[in-house]
């Protein structure tokens, strides 16, 4: 599988995201950029905006413009799917904007010919599986999609939130429908922002509702499609006795999800109690309103869902009584400094108002916990203008790969013969019941962390994620980079933390008599550097040099430890070296290690490619909870 970042690598709007595979092309939204940011460039893209389409599709996360905005220019032989609920409430609002926008009719018509997927339920498109996963948003009807083709399984997040009213269900839909992916493509919109997510929306319902005890006017700003936000205030004025008044483009958005049979529509949230809301009449371009109305509002109170147009700067000065202002949107729109900037709005806020607004998008502080629901073995971040803040936020516990706009990796399955791996190598505190039993020159030993990736298609592709990753920076101790053929190591390359070739193995010829013999290390004899040592010790050790493996080399840490239980001889032992073990180095250990059964000696052979440069770290506690 071939995933290519072609937008949103650094930006917030406008992402595009393609999987290929075998030919057949699935991109994930075609968006505009934010409101009041410069419109993204055309993009050229073979099978999405030219070329051949027949194993094309374009999926659809959700209705917000910065990912759905721009499939007005698309070919209009692109399938292209999307949810119902979603795509109905899209038609309502490319109806009511068709007056002002003449491009909401293209929307419109390419919306009259798209598919529907429903969520939970599995759909294949050419070679890749499909399953829609809706999620918390600010959008109603959002989804997440786990991918997979080839043994490659990927989730991409849409945007999402873990602080919404059906963030609950999150991690039993996760674990029902996803489970373990190998690689995450994730927003990261709030990486930017950390207030944004003060509060949850149910302690924002409750927020209102406490201010719904003064029976006033409370208007409202608030985005026409943020349903939860809009049912969650309706009920609060519910319960308060209090009309909820809106205009008849506001109700039948409301109307759609209503009277709807979607699976969260089913939820008391979404359903109307005892009235409806009130609907606001129009005569001639201005509403309108009589005495009873006045009556009612006067004796009740009422809470106005309101837009910053002239319309309803005309209603709201003509409402007699006291009123309050409340801003329900990102703060960014009255920031004159910010290209979002609103005139329209700033003005009808004039004279103060109480902000009243969570974020659409998930908190970066919740996010360590939704990875490791995932598991994957790295994390593709796009949708963020702080990519490079993305990854020092999550790069302490994931490997994050990351891609500029244009970009590429092309994992395969790990059942594929031929395959290239990268590992991390890091430092960490010593696995449990392996202990430091003697250190000279007060040296210390670490535990090791190796993190696979891959496996990946040829040198060259593996060589690029190691370019392109983050991981534990300031315990990296190097890379590997494994070759295979036929499922055996057939090349493997080390690099150290600056990613600099450090030293090549090829298999054959490194028994004695062979061409490859005591194939010479670049660090000289008596030189301190870092050893690399797996099973049975798990570690990163300072060693000293002795020299190329000797035929003698491994014989006092073979008598100190159990290999003489398998073997009857040490020269029985010998005999079971591969082309593998012949390639090592001597070295001393500067700190010895026991576990249950094994202790080092004062010798050890360690392979050739696994000598580092010698440096010293602190470790840091590990628990992946205390992040």
């Amino acid at each position: 599988m071939k995933i290519t970042v072609h937008r949103g690598a650094d930006q917030i709007g406008g992402c595009v995201t393609e999987y290929e595979h075998k030919g057949w092309k699935l991109f994930v939204d075609y968006g505009e950029q934010l409101p009041g940011s410069p419109k993204s460039n055309p993009l050229e893209i073979e099978g999405l905006t030219k070329g051949d389409l027949t194993k094309s599709a374009l999926l659809i996360t959700h209705y917000h413009g910065d990912h759905i905005g721009c499939m007005k220019e698309l070919p209009k032989e692109l399938p292209l799917y999307i949810g119902k609920l979603g795509r109905d409430i899209q038609l309502v609002l490319s109806e009511h904007l068709s007056y002002v926008d003449e491009n909401q009719h293209m929307i419109i018509e390419r919306l009259n010919t798209s598919r529907e997927f429903s969520p939970g339920q599995l759909f294949s498109i050419g070679p890749f599986n499909v399953m829609p996963v809706t999620i918390d948003h600010s959008a109603f009807d959002a989804y997440a999609f786990k991918i997979e083709a080839d043994g490659v399984s990927v989730f991409h997040t849409g945007d999402f939130r873990t602080h919404g009213f059906r963030s609950k269900k999150m991690r039993k839909m996760l674990e029902q429908y996803v489970g373990e992916v190998d690689y995450v493509v994730c927003e990261g919109t709030n990486v930017s922002r950390p207030d944004s997510t003060s509060y949850s929306e149910a302690e924002l319902q409750k927020t209102f509702e406490d201010a719904l005890t003064q029976k006033i006017g409370h208007i409202v700003y608030l985005s026409s499609t943020n349903i939860d936000r809009l049912f969650s205030f309706y009920h609060a004025a519910l319960r308060a006795g209090m009309p909820f008044i809106v205009d008849a483009y506001q109700k039948q958005v409301m109307d759609i999800v209503a009277k709807s049979d979607s699976l969260w529509s089913k939820s008391k949230l979404y359903r109307y109690g005892e009235f409806e809301p009130l609907t606001l009449f129009r005569k001639g371009d201005d509403f309108t309103f009589n005495d009873k109305f006045v009556e009612t509002i006067r004796s009740k109170g009422y809470v106005l869902i309101a837009r910053a147009n002239p319309r309803f700067d005309k209603l709201i000065s003509e409402l007699p009584g006291e009123k309050k202002k409340y801003l329900s949107m990102w703060q960014g729109y009255l920031d004159e400094r910010k290209e979002a900037y609103n005139a329209a709005l700033a003005k009808a806020l004039e004279g103060g108002y109480e902000y009243l607004h969570t974020s659409g998008h998930c908190d970066m502080s919740r996010m360590n916990n939704f990875f490791r629901l995932l598991h994957p073995k790295a994390i593709i971040p796009i949708h963020t203008d702080s990519p490079d803040k993305f990854a020092e936020l999550f790069y302490e516990e994931w490997p994050v790969i990351r891609l500029h706009d244009g970009e590429s990796i092309m994992p395969i399955s790990s059942s594929t013969a031929d395959s290239c791996w990268l590992e991390i190598f890091c430092t960490k505190e010593l696995k449990d019941g392996t202990t430091c039993e003697s250190r000279e020159d007060g040296e210390e030993a670490y535990g090791l962390d190796a993190k696979y990736i891959g496996p990946f298609r040829g040198l060259e592709a593996v060589k690029f994620v190691m370019e392109h990753t983050l991981y534990r920076q300031a315990d990296l101790v190097g890379y590997e980079i494994e070759d295979e053929e036929d499922l055996s190591p057939s090349k493997v390359q080390t690099f150290d933390a600056n990613k600099t070739l450090l030293a090549t193995y090829t298999h054959g010829a490194h028994q004695p008599g062979g061409a490859k013999y005591q194939e010479a290390s670049r660090f000289a004899p008596s030189e301190k550097v870092l050893a690399v040592f797996h099973a049975p010790y798990d570690a990163v050790v300072p060693v000293k040099v002795i020299g190329p493996m000797l035929p003698e080399s491994e014989r006092e840490s073979w008598e100190l430890n159990a290999s003489k239980e398998y073997y009857d001889t040490y020269e029985d032992y010998m005999t079971d070296w591969d082309d593998w073990h012949w390639d090592s180095v001597a070295v001393h250990p500067l700190a010895k290690l026991k576990t249950d059964l094994y202790q080092m000696a004062n010798t050890e052979v360690v392979p050739r490619i696994h000598l580092f440069p010698y440096q010293k770290y602190e470790i840091k506690d590990e628990d992946p909870t205390s992040i």
